[in-house]
């Protein structure tokens, strides 16, 4: 069972996501900068809530819970592991404040910029967002150079690298495989099947990798295996309730 301390964690993990493009510079102090900087963060937000993740409303709420949490505490968070690498404002007595100006901007941002939300360039942050399952599947199998990471792995081919990876999923593969494969279809059409961009993206922005296939060949392979082995071993069934 997760101990309490980190179940605090993630109950702000929006919020941390969020203000993620901050983690090096801390909150800036000009209204301006700040809500150029998360522009893109939220516009990726935006694409994750409307394929059912988390609401900009939830993670407003996260916002101005964390701000309650550093009013409470004198040192201004402290060692509280629910705060454990959220960004600070410059300076940091300004934070709570700084979390509360945020949370509504939040709120308020896709239903008066929806012009903008439409408005190219796409940057890497949000882009990033649209992947949760390559970050996790395609930094652990397949790595950066493009090689398997895992001990068992070295020297697999790429056919056994999704194998394994399939495998490990098992028995919960109705809830992430398809998920998987729809992420690589994405990618296919996003990147317009363009290797180099492809490779640009999944190798340096989000450090995944291939194995030896280029990524025009690995995505539809990885795809189709997903959608392989969920009609041999999990045919499409379903209760009325």
């Amino acid at each position: 069972m997760l101990s309490e301390e980190t179940m605090g964690y993630f109950r702000l993990s929006g919020a941390r996501s969020l203000l993620s493009v901050f983690a090096s510079t801390g909150i800036p102090g000009d209204t301006g900068e700040w809500q150029s900087r998360l522009h893109p963060v939220l516009r990726g937000l935006v694409y994750a809530q409307k394929g059912g993740g988390r609401t900009l409303y939830e993670v407003a709420a996260q916002l101005r819970q964390a701000a309650d949490l550093f009013d409470a505490d004198p040192s201004g968070g402290g060692g509280r592991e629910e705060l454990k690498n959220l960004p600070r404002a410059v300076p940091a007595e300004c934070t709570s404040t700084a979390l509360r100006a945020i949370a509504s901007h939040v709120e308020q941002w896709y239903s008066g910029s929806r012009e903008e939300y439409y408005r190219p360039p796409l940057t890497a942050e949000e882009l990033l967002l649209r992947f949760p399952r390559f970050r996790q599947y395609l930094m652990i199998y397949f790595g950066q150079d493009g090689l398997a990471v895992s001990d068992d792995m070295q020297g697999a081919s790429v056919e056994e690298g999704i194998r394994m990876l399939i495998e490990e999923c098992h028995p919960a593969c109705v809830w992430e495989l398809p998920g998987l494969a729809a992420e690589a279809y994405e990618a296919l059409a996003l990147f317009q099947n363009h290797e180099d961009s492809l490779d640009r993206f999944f190798s340096m922005e989000l450090g995944g990798g291939s194995g030896s296939a280029d990524f025009v060949e690995f995505l539809p392979m990885l795809a189709q295996a997903c959608i392989g082995h969920l009609a041999e071993a999990h045919p499409p069934v379903w209760d009325k309730h």
